[in-house]
């Protein structure tokens, strides 16, 4: 198995670490690090990435990452689990969709440098992220106080796409084109494939997303069994 590289970070097989990236700093002048969790198989194996928070007030993605960590589903014997609980670190301190600038991250895609806190933030997910793995999981929630039931968005047209969507098993999957900058577009364009989870609403957590009388089912826990 090869070394497995991410910012600047040597990840060997059988390890696990966490990674910090400084994307910026706030007007304060206080440096706040988005952690990166990496768990590595010792056996030879696809790279699956599982983000949340990409807007900051989505906290039930957070909170299904969080658990997959505290439960160590990320402990697999075969390739190499990425955890990212919050991207937005940003966002999820001030309670926002967005990083203070008013910009979306998931439009910011593929980022820069230099630019805007949205910008940066893609910059990194581009360049030290996405040339990282080979799967992903994009966790998020409904926006604008509605609550969506639990579904799965990918480009159904993709073979891969459709194997992945299918193996999730969510009540719901939804045949969804790219949004324009957007972490799923930036993805396949580098050959990667990333699928989006949606259930629930912003500021709450949910294990469905149901708040209408629909039939119960769990989001996350009925295909990944995460409550013990």
């Amino acid at each position: 198995m090869k070394d497995l590289t991410i910012a600047s970070q040597i990840i060997r097989p059988g390890e696990s670490t966490e990674i910090n990236i400084n994307i910026a700093r706030l007007p304060s002048r206080t440096l706040i690090d988005t952690p990166i969790y990496v768990y590595r198989g010792l056996e030879e194996g696809p790279v699956l990435s599982l983000t949340a928070g990409m807007h900051g007030d989505e906290i039930n993605g957070m909170e299904i990452v969080r658990r997959i960590l505290d439960n160590g589903y990320n402990k697999v014997k075969r390739g190499t689990v990425l955890c990212m609980p919050i991207i937005n670190m940003y966002g999820f301190l001030n309670y926002s969709r967005e990083v203070p600038d008013g910009k979306d991250i998931n439009r910011s895609f593929p980022g820069s440098k230099g630019g805007s806190l949205a910008s940066r933030v893609a910059w990194h997910m581009t360049h030290e992220i996405i040339p990282a793995i080979d799967y992903g999981i994009d966790f998020h929630t409904g926006g604008s106080m509605r609550t969506n039931y639990p579904q799965v968005r990918c480009v159904m047209e993709d073979q891969r796409n459709a194997e992945l969507a299918m193996a999730f098993h969510a009540p719901f999957t939804i045949d969804s084109p790219f949004r324009p900058q957007s972490l799923r577009q930036t993805a396949a364009k580098h050959e990667k494939n990333i699928i989006v989870y949606e259930g629930g609403r912003i500021h709450s957590i949910r294990s469905t997303g149901n708040r209408r009388g629909f039939k119960r089912h769990t989001s996350f826990n009925e295909t990944f069994k995460y409550d013990r």
